[in-house]
């Protein structure tokens, strides 16, 4: 057995081998194929471990395809982290959490729903009125229902069309207009 022979390097002489210059990083140009390997090599592992989480394949999948579309969108800078995939399962599961957050809001809402007494509202009836609005175009007739039929004011319409209060009005003229030419069209063959 040999003595091991041990070399003491002092600070001035590591000193002397730096450079003043940072190192550069060599930043190799990344191409569409690197992500589409990426994709390739961890989509179904992905999909795999999240529907442990999830409890559901197609929620796990959509997640990861999220993901991935996120990560393509932003490729360029995504692809220059030190763990790319990490980056796509974080942004997965924080999707996975989102949706489960929205579903528990949601059985929350149906719930609170539930205990609530049923109004029995019944359907509305296409009556002569209605038959009238049919002939007019949408967003006259849609104005004109929310102004006879619901009684919302201009404004009110204005807000739940975002549209100007102008607009509105001059919907419900125009629909007024038309209407009488089929009112007075309905009333010359009587």
């Amino acid at each position: 057995m040999s003595p091991s022979v041990t070399t003491v390097t002092t600070y001035s002489e590591m000193a002397e081998d730096v450079d003043d210059e940072p190192p550069v990083r060599a930043q190799a140009r990344v191409t569409p194929s690197d992500f589409d390997a990426l994709f390739a090599g961890h989509y179904e592992r992905l999909v795999r471990a999240l529907t442990v989480v999830a409890g559901d394949r197609e929620t796990a999948a959509d997640a990861v395809q999220e993901a991935f579309v996120k990560a393509h969108l932003r490729w360029r800078k995504v692809s220059s982290y030190d763990d790319p995939i990490g980056w796509v399962r974080r942004v997965a599961i924080n999707r996975l959490h989102d949706e489960h957050r929205r579903t528990a809001r949601k059985r929350r809402a149906l719930d609170r729903l539930r205990g609530r007494a049923a109004e029995a509202v019944p359907p509305p009836e296409i009556d002569e009125f209605g038959g009238m609005l049919a002939q007019l175009p949408r967003q006259q007739r849609l104005t004109t229902a929310l102004f006879y039929v619901d009684g919302l004011t201009i404004a009110e319409i204005a807000a739940a069309l975002e549209i100007a209060e102008g607009s509105v009005k001059s919907h419900l003229h125009d629909a007024r207009r038309k209407l009488r030419t089929v009112l007075s069209q309905e009333h010359d063959h009587d």
